[in-house]
């Protein structure tokens, strides 16, 4: 098994996109990386598990809501050093939700100390909010967010 602390390759992760009347669905994340900082709700992808149960169960245990995810809308390569040595390493697949599919009530759950919706305008000004997310925002800003569907296989 892989550490998530100084792991010896890179962990596979998701991030739930969902974007609403020119918001985005935030968490405050409440451990490391990036504890105390907002970000799009995700995680490890679990061995076995594809990307859109991932992608919907992190969703659904960090925000309280369920939705339809339409496809992989980022790619993101995530590696925080400590002390010159690789502390986390992920690459992130951001798997899009359609809006009109959410449901549920917003509360904050897992590792997520809080839960909300935050204006892109605001996203991209805030130092609390994490790279990968102000850049998401950007990108949204700019009408440049495109997706692609995701195929997964079994076997």
């Amino acid at each position: 098994m892989c550490s998530r602390e100084y792991p010896l390759y890179a962990i596979a992760g998701v991030s739930a996109v969902l974007l609403r009347e020119n918001k985005l669905l935030l968490v405050k994340r409440g451990s490391q990386p990036g504890e105390g900082f907002w970000a799009l709700p995700g995680g490890a992808v679990e061995a076995g598990e594809g990307i859109i149960e991932a992608a919907s169960r992190e969703l659904y245990e960090e925000t309280g809501l369920k939705g339809r995810p339409v496809g992989v809308s980022f790619v993101a390569n995530i590696v925080v050093k400590k002390e010159a040595r690789v502390w986390f390493h992920y690459v992130l697949l951001g798997v899009l939700f359609d809006p009109e599919s959410i449901s549920g009530e917003l509360k904050p759950g897992g590792d997520a100390l809080d839960a909300k919706w935050l204006e892109l305008e605001e996203i991209v000004t805030r130092n609390d909010v994490a790279k990968s997310t102000r850049f998401l925002a950007r990108l949204v800003l700019e009408n440049k967010l495109r997706w692609v569907p995701i195929h997964e296989q079994q076997s």
